[in-house]
């Protein structure tokens, strides 16, 4: 009896901190695109809860000020995560697809290292920005887990999120993003 115990725990802990929840969350409503927006790095930026000015893996920081007026994907993952392996690389052709249209992309490493960041960037071959120190700005986006895809619009409120990862979610992400790079 313990020992179904335990191995129910440990497989709880697994899903809880990495996998695709069965149980979808109420998705925020999608918000639409409204007045003209700021330059990048503006004084007129208006600070949003899913805000955050993180330290990059590959040195210095990353602000989502910078991309004002600019839609933006953010992916909340850790270095291990099986699902965050499997979305990194399509997650990486969306940015090469979409940043030259004004798409920004920026990898959340919930971890409080740049190392783990650094080796999940060099064993998919991501190219996109990767902040660490994530966690408590995951509690602002309301995650419960990795991966957790957000997609903001260009006011950084959050048009769209998808819990987890799954290659039949390409298909909503790529619309979705057409769709806020589209919005004036």
């Amino acid at each position: 009896m313990k020992r179904t115990a335990l191995a129910l725990t440990a497989v709880f802990f697994v899903l809880a901190a990495c996998g695709k929840k069965e149980l979808p969350l109420e998705q925020p409503e999608k918000q639409a695109a409204g007045a003209a927006q700021p330059s990048p790095g503006s004084a007129s930026y208006v600070k949003k809860d899913t805000y955050f000015k993180l330290p990059n893996a590959a040195g210095g920081e990353i602000d989502l000020a910078a991309y004002a007026g600019k839609p933006a994907i953010v992916m909340f993952f850790t270095e291990t995560c099986p699902y965050c392996r499997k979305a990194a690389p399509f997650i990486q052709k969306v940015y090469t697809s979409y940043s030259v249209k004004g798409l920004g992309v920026i990898g959340v490493l919930i971890q409080d290292s740049a190392q783990p960041g650094l080796n999940f960037a060099a064993d998919l071959g991501v190219t996109f920005p990767i902040v660490y120190k994530g966690g408590a700005i995951s509690r602002n986006y309301r995650t419960q887990g990795v991966p957790y895809i957000y997609l903001l619009n260009k006011e950084h409120e959050i048009y769209d999120v998808w819990e987890g990862y799954d290659p039949s979610f390409d298909s909503a992400i790529i619309k979705a993003v057409e769709t806020v790079l589209a919005k004036k």
